[in-house]
């Protein structure tokens, strides 16, 4: 059986939790990113609301939202700081909904984009994924795989957030728990870490996030 990470909370000093919020019929879909800084760049209102402007106006400007169906909206992030289990989260002011401009039917709910966030180290707990939903039937092609408008528009928004927090030194990384000792197996105890992520790949076939199924 493979090892389990430690249970509860996780808490790592400099480091951040960001949930990006989107909404389709009512539901929350979530894309969790992660980011380090926060012992330099606090996690506070301002802060938030400064990001959060950033993304709303990337889902624009990497051509996104004009293929985004229009039952799926990106509502804003709310952020917390990982150096303590109670750390609240921090809600950007700003939640009125961007909807997206595509004018067709969107893919089933479960469908999504897959970025794919590479980082400065090795191993399957230091590569990242986050899932962008509202793909519609205009770009879902032969076999399943995304038209290549959808699919750079998926990493030029993904990117684009990227590039944003290291501006403003929250850089992206990707947060692995902590792993108990495992000496049947002969592995040391491991503490939680990040990595940083170095740049987003997207790949042309689309993948199911079964949770999201409506």
């Amino acid at each position: 059986m493979a090892r389990q990470p430690v249970p509860g909370a996780l808490v790592l000093a400099n480091a951040g939790e960001l949930l990006l919020v989107w909404e389709f019929g009512g539901r929350r879909r979530l894309n969790v990113l992660h980011f380090t800084g926060t012992s330099t760049r606090p996690v506070n209102i301002a802060n938030v609301d400064t990001t959060n402007g950033a993304i709303k106006s990337l889902f624009a400007t990497s051509g996104l939202q004009a293929l985004t169906a229009a039952d799926y909206a990106v509502h804003g992030i709310e952020v917390r700081d990982l150096g303590s289990a109670t750390n609240p989260w921090v809600v950007a002011t700003d939640q009125a909904p961007v909807v997206g401009t595509s004018a067709e039917v969107s893919l089933p709910s479960q469908i999504a984009a897959v970025a794919s966030l590479h980082t400065d180290k090795r191993g399957k707990n230091y590569h990242g994924r986050t899932y962008i939903p509202g793909a519609s039937e205009d770009d879902n092609g032969l076999n399943g795989t995304m038209s290549v408008a959808y699919q750079t528009a998926v990493r030029l928004f993904v990117d684009g957030i990227r590039v944003h927090l290291a501006s403003v030194s929250w850089p992206m990384a990707v947060v692995s728990r902590a792993y108990p000792e495992d000496p049947t197996a002969g592995l040391p105890a491991k503490p939680a870490d990040f990595a940083n992520v170095l740049n987003v790949t997207v790949d042309t076939v689309f993948d199911t996030q079964r949770r999201r199924k409506v």
